[in-house]
Order: structure tokens, then sequence, then C-alpha cells
């Protein structure tokens, strides 16, 4: 079951959500259900929107100037209670959708969803605010409970927010992960040293010590916050310090996360140019900020209807 909310109108999708993604420039953002009716990290998401919209709508201010009128209505419309105001209506027209859907199948799915919201200048009327909003819904996909990932050399060239472009951009890296069968691949530099995954952030243990990419050098994913902030609550420490490839044989445990995976400990990590690592199950950190992050995502949660 899934649906399309379009400025407020929810439909059978009419487009798919990789064609969404990938047709369309703008600010997009992952988020998911609390029991259904909440938004894990829902403020964070926001912010998101506003913080990627603004970049994007400024560069292709540069880029298209005989749209200034659309684009400079658009940035005045980015603002963090717009957004909230227009989020929670498309959440909630999206649901009510998803029920009666429920309904109508005489059926009750208890199952969360994957909501994905991308405002774009693209498709928009010039009377307008300037963004149309397209809010993506469909069942939280089911991810295995250790997977395993590959590591390449690669970078985002613009780390800290959440493009479209960015979509684009890392289909080579995507085919490599469909042809090898892996969960997610992991961007290293020259040297070894790993910012993060396509969608995911990542984290390694040495010595009972967390490393991590610094802010700046990732896109801060809301279940990276919550990782950081469960480790300082329960005495695990952390350094904002890229892992390093090279360091591979000293990792007690790793992991990558994201808001459709929370904590996903690896059991596999292979590289074309520092081999294969295996971990074993149930071992290190990574299963231990697994639970951690599991127990803390209902107060993480934030209601759609109050």
């Amino acid at each position: 079951m899934s649906v399309l909310v379009r400025n407020g109108k929810a439909a059978s999708p009419w487009l798919t959500k990789h064609d969404l993604l990938h047709n369309y420039s703008g600010a997009y953002t992952t988020a998911r259900t609390v029991s259904q009716s909440s938004i894990f990290e829902f403020s964070m998401h926001c912010q998101r929107l506003v913080d990627t919209g603004r970049d994007v709508l400024r560069r292709r201010l540069e880029e298209t100037p005989e749209l200034e009128g659309r684009f400079r209505k658009a940035l005045s419309f980015l603002e963090p209670a717009n957004v909230r105001s227009v989020l929670k209506c498309e959440c909630l027209t999206a649901f009510d959708y998803l029920k009666s859907l429920e309904q109508s199948e005489q059926g009750v799915h208890d199952c969360e969803y994957q909501v994905t919201v991308l405002l774009t200048s693209d498709t928009a009327e010039d009377e307008g605010p300037g963004l149309d909003v397209y809010t993506y819904v469909q069942a939280l996909p089911f991810v295995e409970a250790t997977v395993a990932v590959e590591a390449r050399q690669a970078q985002r060239s613009n780390p800290t927010v959440k493009d479209a472009q960015w979509v684009n951009d890392r289909q080579h890296l995507e085919e490599i992960q469909r042809q090898l069968g892996v969960n997610e691949v992991i961007m290293h530099d020259d040297s070894g040293s790993i910012s993060e995954g396509l969608q995911t952030n990542f984290f390694a243990e040495i010595d009972g010590v967390l490393l991590t990419a610094p802010d700046d050098c990732v896109l801060s994913g809301t279940v990276r916050k919550v990782v950081l902030e469960v480790s300082k609550a329960n005495g695990i420490p952390v350094k904002l310090e890229c892992p390093n490839m090279g360091d591979i044989n000293r990792w007690g445990s790793c992991f990558i996360c994201s808001t459709s995976r929370l904590v996903k400990p690896i059991h596999a990590l292979t590289s074309p140019n520092f081999g294969e690592r295996r971990f074993e199950k149930g071992a290190g950190l990574a299963h231990r900020l697994e639970e951690l992050v599991l127990q803390s995502v209902q107060q993480h949660a934030e209601p759609l209807t109050e």
C-alpha cells in the first residue's frame, strides 16, 4: 500500500518514489512513523527541508534568473513554521487515505510507514507559493537484523544538505550496490577515511570508542543524532573522527544508521582496495547501540495531531 500526496491532495501514486526523486530538483527528506501517527524527529526533518530548500533555491536563482519571481516566493515561504504546518497536513492526509484503503480491504495493517517528502519549484504554478509539496508514503521496508556493505572511494559534492541532485549523482554507486546485493555502499576518500553511506551514517568501534565523521563532513541524520545522545547518556566515548579503512582489523564492530534502518550492525564489509572483514553477530558496541536507539524511538517521536 502506498499513497502520493501533492499539495494536500492524496491519490494512488502516479509517480514511483524513484521517479519523484530522480525527475525533479529540490529538497527532500525521508522520515518514519511511530505508532502510525507520530513522526520520528519530525522537527529535525522540517528544519532539514528548510535549510536544504533555501540552498537549492539560491542556486537555482543564479542559474535560472528568468524564474526569479517563483524562486523568491518559495524562499519567502520556506520558514520552519510554514513547513511544519504543511507537512503535518500532508502526512495526516496520507495516513487517512491509507486507513481508508485498509478499511476497503477489510483488514488492519499495523506496519509503520516510510514518509518521503520533496519540496520542488519545478512543477509549481506561478500564482502559488512557488513550491509544490510531494509526500510519498509506503510501508517501512524490511531490513535484515545485520547487513553486508561495500566500501568504495567516493564523496558527496555538498554533504551537509539533502539535495535531490545527490539521488542522481549516486546512481552509479547504487548500481554497484544492486549488483553486489549489499544493503549499502559506504564512501571513503583516497586515504581510506570513511565519511558516510549513500543513505546512511557510519560508525566504527575501536577499543570501546565510537568513531564517526565530523558534522561538517556528512549529512547529520536523525538516527545519528540519537546515537550520539544515547552514547553520551550511557558513558560510551565518541570521537568525531572519520574511521579509516586501514584500521579495519582493529574494529570491534561497525554499523550504519538511518531513519528506515535505525541502527543496523554490519556482519560483512568488502572493498576492492582493502579486502573483506567479517564481524561476529552479537558482539561489540553495535548491538548495544541498536538496543539503546530502539528503546529511545518513542521519546523522539512527535505526534502530528497535537
